[in-house]
């Protein structure tokens, strides 16, 4: 009988706690939401800037993209974000986002920033003598993503190889600061690369480079690795400019 008294008591603390949490739930669910359209909308308009519908330089209006894509201004605003944070999109306080557009000027100057920083990781990570299995791996899978003519791949695969060598020494200045030259850079190459339509020839001839690099951090010689890292990059600038470079 008492068993039989506790029971509503029981239901009716279910019920309240289920009721207390409904917010919850739909507040998460909404948030998901918006965070699923928002990754669509950053999707979708990254198309059209790799497919050139969207040129480099030109101003991205929130209001156009929202009536195209039937969304509220604020999904495209935070679409944008999310572009600006892969380095397709440019935003300056109080200013409308363009489309990334870097001069052959930009080109020359990020890669010799590049190489300094670059060179810098190598003295650091072969003074530290840091293993190199990770790079081992990443080198790996820029021959594989070649190996299936992916061009898109290809770039993925050897912006994360050059940001991990970046992050190894730990230090966050450096991490940092590469990762503000490094992630424009190979953005605007995508962008470049798909427009000319080049096939991975280009990156496929550089794989050699990148085993040097690897090569070299081996052989434990700081100002060697160091060096060699500014010549490697240099290379890499000068095929740039051959390349795909404006």
């Amino acid at each position: 009988m008492r068993m039989a008294r506790c029971r509503p008591h029981a239901e009716s603390a279910f019920a309240f706690a289920w009721y207390i949490t409904r917010p919850m739930h739909t507040e998460q669910n909404a948030v998901a939401a918006r965070g699923l359209l928002k990754e669509n909308v950053a999707q979708r308009l990254r198309e059209e800037i790799l497919a050139a519908r969207i040129s480099p330089g030109e101003k991205i209006v929130e209001g156009k993209w929202a009536r195209e894509y039937g969304v509220a201004q604020i999904s495209v605003r935070e679409a944008l974000n999310i572009l600006a944070t892969q380095g397709f999109v440019t935003k300056g306080h109080g200013r409308s986002a363009r489309v990334l557009k870097l001069e052959r000027a930009d080109i020359i100057h990020i890669y010799q920033v590049r190489g300094v920083l670059e060179g810098l990781a190598a003295r650091l990570i072969t003074e530290d003598k840091l293993p190199v299995d990770d790079l081992e791996a990443g080198f790996n899978e820029i021959q594989r993503s070649v190996g299936t003519g992916d061009l898109r791949q290809v770039i993925e695969s050897v912006q994360r190889f050059h940001m991990l060598m970046l992050e190894k020494p730990r230090n966050s200045v450096l991490r940092e600061h590469g990762r503000r030259l490094l992630v424009p850079l190979y953005a605007f190459t995508l962008m470049k690369a798909l427009v000319k339509r080049l096939d991975v020839g280009p990156w496929e001839r550089q794989l050699r480079l990148h085993r040097l690099i690897i090569d070299v951090l081996q052989q434990g010689n700081p100002p060697l690795a160091e060096q060699m890292l500014i010549h490697v990059t240099n290379s890499f600038l000068h095929a740039a400019l051959e390349v795909w470079a404006p």
